[in-house]
């Protein structure tokens, strides 16, 4: 969504550069909800189904190696008078290395630069960059000046009738 950051600010600066109102009336921009289109467009539905399905087994895993790692620490606590010091030893290090497996595993599948969020990208990425081409072939066609989100933020106050999300959604949906 930086593209539509940047027709925001881009459409800001337009607003504060022109001094005449005769320009402003004689812009067409129109709005879209883009949280709208994702919650109702059945690609977008299908890309989050997959995610959220794909993140339920990383947490699924994770969730098991850490019961796994509270067993064995219950072990090791319930068994520590017992065990000779070489076995204890080799318990405490069974448990370190399991934690760090554990932690490995976060990053490498849940953490920032992890397998779900190249997934996230490499399905969204996709989604998106076919949103904004239906959006831009509308605008060209209808000759609108500027598209807002307002999912962003920017549009505080903007009449029903500006609203084009139906149409996005209707472009899309017909697979254009």
């Amino acid at each position: 969504m930086k593209a539509s950051k940047f027709v925001i600010i881009l459409a800001a600066a337009v607003f504060f550069l022109m001094g005449a109102e005769s320009s402003y009336a004689q812009m067409k921009i129109r709005y879209v909800n883009s949280q709208r289109i994702l919650a109702e467009y059945p690609e977008a539905q299908e890309v989050q189904r997959k995610l959220d399905e794909l993140r339920a087994s990383y947490e699924k895993e994770y969730n098991q190696m850490l019961q796994q790692y509270d067993q064995l620490a219950k072990e090791l606590q319930s068994q520590s008078l017992l065990l000779s010091p070489e076995k204890k030893a080799e318990k405490e290090k069974q448990l370190q290395e399991l934690g760090m497996r554990i932690e490995q595993y976060r990053i490498q599948k849940l953490g920032p630069e992890g397998e779900y969020f190249q997934q996230n990208q490499k399905l969204t990425q996709p989604l998106f960059d076919k949103i904004n081409r239906v959006i831009q072939q509308i605008s060209q066609d209808e000759g609108y000046d500027f598209v807002l989100d307002v999912v962003q933020g920017v549009v505080l106050y903007a009449k029903p009738e500006y609203d084009i999300t139906d149409r996005i959604l209707e472009e899309l949906k017909k697979g254009k």
